[in-house]
């Protein structure tokens, strides 16, 4: 059993994900999992990208990670991302890209957790806002716990272990609980529950703080915190790196 730090969706904010480092670090949490989208927005992927290799015991790439070196990955991004997205690519050295590259998108750890960038669902991508898209989730689970990012919003979503069964999970047996910063959330032993940490560096709930969270296998908790960081400075080099400003701005909304 133990005190995992959660994280995701750091996309390239060095300065939020070092606060968030500093702040896992004062949770000693005993093991780091990252669950994707390392890179992608930001100006910093390089820096971010040895960060997580330097701290993460898990790391599982999302589909950022991914596009950098997928060709024909521009019809999945909006303009703005695809600018990221190629000015990310120059930035990473062939080592930066191997690493990324040997990444599994998927996995179950020693601990017994799912970690997924998007969904656990094989061979679909999705984002778990929904009862639908979290009840096809959790029935795809092979494991009491599973967590996901992807959608950069602090969120679990659990049903009852017993209604869950050939793959299948009614939606209404769903049970949606919206995280408060530092306050744990029960994960029933007779549920299966699907966590989302919410984004280290581009929150998008209307929270500008860098998003992470404790899962407690012991003690059966999932608690998200919210943690500050100098947004001014990640804007600065943002567009000092020549990314679209809108990249830097929008970090002061959360959105």
């Amino acid at each position: 059993m133990a005190r995992i730090g959660v994280v995701s969706d750091i996309h390239s904010n060095a300065n939020a994900f070092m606060a968030v480092l500093n702040e896992l670090g004062r949770h000693d949490v005993e093991e780091l999992y990252c669950l994707g989208d390392i890179v992608g927005y930001g100006p910093a992927p390089a820096r971010c990208l040895d960060l997580a290799l330097t701290y993460c015991d898990v790391l599982v790439r999302g589909n950022h990670d991914e596009a950098v070196f997928v060709e024909g990955a521009q019809a999945q991004f909006n303009p703005i991302a695809w600018a990221a997205i190629e000015w990310t690519r120059k930035q990473l050295s062939d080592r930066d890209l191997d690493a990324l590259l040997h990444m599994k998108t998927r996995e179950i750890t020693s601990m017994g957790v799912t970690c997924a960038h998007d969904t656990p669902v094989e061979n679909e991508t999705a984002y778990v806002l929904d009862l639908l898209t979290a009840s096809e989730a959790l029935a795809a689970l092979t494991t009491p716990i599973g967590l996901v990012g992807h959608t950069h919003v602090p969120r679990v979503f659990s049903a009852p272990t017993d209604i869950i069964g050939d793959g299948f999970c009614p939606p209404e047996a769903v049970e949606v609980i919206v995280p408060l910063a530092g306050e744990p959330i029960e994960l029933r032993a007779d549920h299966l529950v699907l966590c989302n940490p919410g984004a280290v560096g581009q929150p998008r709930d209307s929270d500008p703080r860098a998003s992470c969270a404790v899962l407690d296998t012991k003690a059966r908790t999932f608690t998200v915190h919210r943690v500050d960081y100098d947004i001014q400075q990640t804007r600065i080099e943002t567009i000092e790196a020549g990314l679209p400003a809108i990249l830097g701005e929008r970090l002061f909304e959360g959105l």
